[in-house]
């Protein structure tokens, strides 16, 4: 299972990503539509100046400024007085502020209002008629007014910005975003800043919550999936080299049969032969060479039908050679056998000691080998105390490549040693004698060499030497 970990946290980590991204831009969409309708709420009350200032100019009696503030006050609560300079006279509910007449030069200049900022939140408006209006801006919305996503909303109006929302304090940690826009009203261009930091309380866990799940489940899916298809294809490649091994293993039977069974055949027609040439009685001779002919024919056609068995199951030519991966085939050899000695507690390992050299053999009849080799080893440990493991090793030597097997077991019993390779000799219980018989033939096959040798720290260890491709012959 923990294989499948490494899959899940890409699969989980690209879709969190993809998710904490969508927040994020979602966020952002929301933090920028209530940043404009906060502006546009700030500029329908700036216009509103406009209009109420405007419709004064256009009065040809109007009411005395003192009189008229009382009646438009509850209404614009942001309205703090109101005034005329008319003849160079100023008449208003509050005193003349300074810069008055200033301000009145460029409304007329302009040719609409001109505003004169007294601090960060108050300022007149000054018309072109000399009306003017003072404003304080703290009273234009009322927060709870505002959008409920806004954090902190800033209007430039003095030479300090005006802070109109404060809900999330300036060091709080994370990402940030800004926005600013300028009030929809040319007499009032004051700049309106709107802030947010997302923290960690503003994450999507939600969602990654449901995506970790869901892509634990997909992990674990294709862990399952891809473990199915290995152990399918495991077992068949299991079943190719059992079924090479019982091939092979009828071949040795089948010579090794052939090799006891024609020296006694042999004998028979060289002892049947001498009878013939030994008859001296001539009563009894043809009867005798009758049934003497009749038996060297017999053994005749006993040693041809022997001959054919083995001729049948001989290999028709030398083996094919070719350079062989050493990588490669210790990683075919570990995905079919690592499964098995784990349950049993066994660690195979690998070590190329010299990397980019590479055998010349046969990849099939190689692949038989180690893996035959590699049994034997576990059938060794079965049962053996401590560490079990067994350790395969390639390296180039001189111009050969020898790859060796070697365990932690007993070893092999001195003398059983000198035996190990001969036909039907074995020390199990079960054995037939012929793995290692097998084994020898095909590396013979392939002009190598099987050695075996007990190791001085317990355990056996078994070479096989092949040629090295790219060594002179």
């Amino acid at each position: 299972m923990p294989r499948a970990v490494l899959p899940w946290l890409l699969i989980f980590g690209l879709g969190a990503a993809w998710t904490g991204w969508r927040a994020y831009a979602d966020a952002l969409d929301r933090f920028l539509q209530d940043t404009s309708i906060a502006q546009r709420m700030l500029s329908q009350k700036a216009v509103q100046h406009e209009a109420v200032l405007a419709t004064l100019s256009a009065l040809s009696h109007p009411p005395a400024p003192e009189r008229l503030y009382p009646s438009l006050q509850p209404a614009m609560p942001q309205l703090r007085g109101i005034g005329q300079l008319r003849d160079g006279a100023w008449t208003g509910s509050r005193a003349e502020p300074p810069g008055l007449a200033a301000a009145l030069g460029r409304a007329r200049a302009a040719g609409r209002p001109a505003a004169l900022a007294l601090d960060e939140a108050r300022y007149w408006l000054v018309a072109p008629s000399g009306w003017s209006l003072l404003v304080d801006a703290r009273g234009l919305v009322a927060p709870a007014d505002l959008p409920p996503g806004l954090r902190n909303l800033d209007l430039s109006i003095g030479a300090a910005p005006l802070r109109l929302l404060d809900r999330q304090p300036g060091e709080v940690r994370g990402i940030a975003m800004e926005f600013d826009k300028t009030l929809g009203a040319a007499s009032q261009p004051f700049r309106l800043r709107s802030a947010r930091t997302l923290t960690a309380a503003d994450a999507p866990w939600g969602a990654w919550g449901a995506w970790a799940l869901a892509s634990a489940l997909l992990a674990a899916g294709l862990h399952a999936w891809r473990r199915n298809r290995a152990d399918t294809r495991r077992r068949q490649e299991e079943a190719r080299l059992a079924a090479l091994a019982r091939l092979g293993t009828l071949g040795e039977m089948t010579a090794g049969l052939a090799h006891e069974l024609n020296q006694p055949l042999t004998a028979i027609l060289a002892h049947t032969r001498a009878a013939a040439r030994l008859l001296d009685d001539e009563d009894e001779r043809p009867a005798v060479r009758q049934a003497l002919a009749a038996s060297a024919e017999q053994a005749r056609r006993a040693a041809g039908i022997i001959s054919r068995l083995r001729a049948l199951v001989k290999p028709s030519g030398p083996a094919r050679r070719a350079a062989v991966d050493p990588d490669a085939l210790a990683a075919s050899l570990r995905f079919l056998r690592e499964a098995d000695l784990q349950a049993r507690g066994i660690r195979l390992s690998w070590r190329n000691a010299s990397p980019g050299a590479r055998p010349l053999g046969d990849p099939v009849a190689l692949e038989q080998i180690l893996h035959n080799l590699v049994q034997n080893a576990a059938d060794a440990l079965a049962g053996a105390p401590g560490a079990r493991q067994i350790a395969l090793q390639g390296e180039a030597q001189d111009a050969a490549y020898a790859f060796s097997v070697s365990d932690t077991g007993p070893g092999i019993a001195p003398d059983a040693l000198p035996r190990i390779f001969d036909p039907f000799y074995t020390t199990r219980a079960q054995g037939m004698g012929l793995g290692l018989t097998l084994c020898e033939t095909l590396a013979g096959s392939m002009d190598g060499r099987l050695e075996a040798r007990n190791l001085q720290g317990g355990g056996a260890c078994f070479t096989l030497r092949l040629p090295l491709a790219g060594a002179a012959p």
